[in-house]
């Protein structure tokens, strides 16, 4: 499967009435990043209209960019009026007049309801212009043969709308949330990961092809150790005992620390050549650089 991700609008445009840090170009721009992250992890390919956030381009030509798709979308976020209006907040999908995005343009729709939590319910519209469709992006996409649509992410005229869209944790979530729309409406089997896989702001240790990934539990990968949590995050810059309640240390590549001094909450502590924390009295020696170096218990 071929998608085609559109940030709607360039530069720093359209201003929320809500919060002056908000731009509907902005936030855009981010999350159709974050979709194709995400959309790329099952395997789709993905390619965008523009290259950078600044970059014009006539509304057709970036919704003709989509030729030799299977989908296209144009990410917005909408807007009701120019003051403040918290009492509208539906996500909707402004799908071609042909009907051919109806369906995914609904699934999208329902998802970013879903993981805003919108008090106003998901829906899908269309739009027709004397030339066909109304919007510039849909006549070119359907002038190629994609099936396109315009989602807007609820209303950045809506105070609490504004504030969550500002949140970029909250915009990784809206765009797993689109990608997952996409692959089971579509049934993408997904691609089982492998190895070392950043995901949710961390690392995960997934186990060959099986879809798992290593939690609560240790995991030597090469010379070093790692620990990761019951969510299957990578723990980092910190303690961690071992099954008889020895305390190592994971520096903040995530690696249990060896035969090294740890600051950590400005204490200087010494963890010895297994990583296990030493307890007692060190004895010290210069080496021929005049560095102090342990030589043995004292």
């Amino acid at each position: 499967m071929k998608v085609c991700l559109d940030a709607g609008h360039y530069g720093s445009y359209n201003r929320s009435p809500a919060d002056q840090n908000y731009y509907e170009s902005v936030m855009v721009w981010k999350l159709h990043l974050l979709v194709k992250k995400y959309l790329e992890k099952y395997g789709i390919n993905v390619i965008l209209t523009r290259e950078h956030r600044d970059t014009d381009k006539s509304l057709y030509d970036r919704g003709a960019a989509s030729i030799g798709c299977d989908l296209f979308i144009s990410e917005h976020s909408n807007a009701a009026g120019e003051a403040v209006n918290n009492s509208i907040d539906y996500p909707a999908a402004y799908c071609a007049i042909n009907g051919k995005a109806d369906g995914i343009g609904m699934a999208l729709a329902q998802a970013v309801e879903k993981t805003i939590g919108t008090k106003q319910t998901a829906r899908i519209e269309h739009r027709r212009g004397q030339k066909g469709d109304y919007y510039g992006v849909l006549r070119g996409a359907t002038a190629v043969g994609t099936p396109g649509l315009i989602l807007e992410n609820s209303f950045h005229t809506n105070s609490v709308i504004t504030k969550w869209l500002l949140d970029e944790a909250n915009l990784e979530k809206l765009a797993r949330a689109q990608a997952d729309a996409i692959v089971l409406y579509y049934n993408i089997k997904s691609i089982k990961q492998s190895g070392w896989v950043e995901e949710n702001g961390g690392w995960r240790f997934y186990l060959g092809n099986t879809g798992l990934y290593v939690t609560n539990d240790w995991y030597k990968d090469g010379e070093d150790w790692y620990w990761f949590d019951g969510d299957g995050m990578m723990v980092c810059d910190n303690w961690k005992t071992g099954a008889d309640g020895t305390w190592y240390y994971l520096q903040s590549n995530g690696a249990m620390a060896k035969d090294a001094w740890v600051i950590w909450k400005d204490k200087l502590y010494r963890v010895k050549e297994d990583g296990s924390m030493f307890e007692g009295c060190v004895c010290l020696e210069t080496d021929e650089k005049g560095a102090f170096r342990p030589v043995g218990i004292g």
